[in-house]
């Protein structure tokens, strides 16, 4: 499949737009706001060859357009945004070169994964097809740091970014702030109120 795969409409990510993560900085297989996790696959985009485990060559970072689709992603599996549990941050960088970003949800206005044989519905397929995507664009396009793509539980444009933009990462964010942060409660209390999360 992959060989065949046509020339890939791409979103450019500037180095204006701010990024947004949130990360657990306390417990097991804490990463820092800008390491790449090689292990895997285990999330939607993942595209580390099998079997699950580690894998040196292969990285990925997810981050979002808005700091309530971070928190949105985040905290989906129980939907309660927890602010102390791990001692999560909220992390906003802007990466320092523009970013060739796949587009497999027609964010962009053009359907290139119709054009493959698929749909625009990969942000909320199953992980396992996702992921076979995410091997196989990773394999026939090199000159793509990663996927944009639709976030699948609040709707927001989120991010998949390759090891081969680890050259992208900042040296330090614009911001980065424990989710139990005062500044923070108000932010965190909208987000939560308009994705219908509890807060503890």
């Amino acid at each position: 499949m992959a060989a065949m795969l046509p020339p890939p409409p791409s979103i450019e990510w500037q180095p204006t737009e701010m990024t947004w993560r949130v990360h657990r900085t306390t417990g097991l297989h804490i990463l820092p706001w800008s390491g790449l996790r090689t292990f895997g696959s285990i999330l939607r985009f993942d595209h580390h060859p099998a079997p699950r485990n580690e894998h040196p060559d292969y990285g990925i970072w997810y981050g979002a357009a808005s700091p309530r689709s971070a928190l949105a992603d985040a905290f989906q599996s129980a939907r309660v945004i927890d602010r102390h549990r791990g001692d999560p941050y909220v992390t906003g960088l802007r990466f320092t070169r523009p970013l060739r970003l796949l587009d497999v949800s027609g964010i962009g206005g053009a359907s290139w994964a119709t054009r493959v044989g698929g749909n625009d519905a990969l942000d909320s397929a199953p992980h396992s097809l996702a992921q076979h995507w995410a091997r196989n664009i990773h394999l026939a396009h090199d000159t793509i740091d990663g996927i944009v793509y639709r976030g699948r539980v609040a709707g927001g444009t989120a991010v998949a970014v390759f090891e081969r933009a680890s050259d992208a990462f900042p040296a330090r964010p614009e911001l980065s702030l424990p989710l139990a942060h005062p500044a923070l409660s108000d932010a965190i209390d909208t987000a939560a109120y308009q994705l219908g999360y509890t807060i503890t």
